[in-house]
């Protein structure tokens, strides 16, 4: 299990490409429309030309967020000419066989404990095409999840031997975390003996939120 990057630093064009064929776009379904995704769509469109991705299917169950993140910019941007498939659920994706076949990646980015079942049945569906599920932080909410999730992925590797399962974790890479990072290396803040951190971002101001009054 490694971890990968979408919300600030999109992976090398090298990284993320068909190694059959480098020059074809792989495609992205992204499960869950909640306010993550809308960060990670942004991040994403910022660099279209070095994500290697585009984006094919959502799936939602509230058609609501489905209709608010397929009307960003930002999936206009990844999707190209076509506009994503739209879906209720995982299942309903994977049940369609041309939709599915034409999905290299599935990012999951649900609450915590809908992250195993989910991954669990898309690795499953995933079994010999070599298509990455990649499941945002973290891995699961208590230890028998993950230990479900180690189980399900192991002997399933991508055609280039690589992992099938990875994680979210792109804060570390943030630049306000690496400027305290530096700062702590240059010694500019004496010696660090404790530290802590909070993050803050309204989400009745996110596109998924729907109504603050609902």
């Amino acid at each position: 299990i490694y971890h990968t990057f979408f919300f600030t630093a999109p992976p090398h064009p090298t990284e993320m490409t068909d190694v059959a064929n480098p020059s074809r776009l792989l495609g992205l379904a992204v499960v869950g429309c909640g306010q993550i995704v809308t960060h990670h769509l942004a991040a994403l469109a910022s660099r279209p030309d070095a994500c290697g991705l585009r984006l094919v299917a959502l799936a939602d169950p509230d058609p609501r967020r489905l209709d608010a993140v397929g009307a960003l910019e930002s999936t206009r941007t990844l999707a190209g000419v076509a506009p994503p498939a739209l879906f209720p659920s995982l299942a309903a994706l994977i049940a369609d066989d041309a939709a599915f076949a034409a999905v290299d990646v599935v990012f999951i980015a649900v609450p915590h404990d809908l992250h195993e079942p989910l991954a669990v049945r898309a690795l499953r569906a995933a079994a010999g095409r070599g298509l990455a599920v990649v499941l945002e932080k973290p891995l699961a909410h208590a230890a028998g999840p993950v230990a479900s999730l180690e189980d399900a992925s192991a002997g399933l590797a991508g055609a280039d031997g690589g992992p099938m399962l990875l994680v979210a974790e792109q804060s570390p890479h943030w630049e306000e975390v690496s400027l305290a990072v530096k700062l702590v290396d240059d010694g500019a803040v004496g010696r660090v003996v404790s530290a802590a951190a909070y993050y803050y971002e309204s989400m009745a101001e996110n596109v998924t939120s729907g109504s603050v009054d609902e």
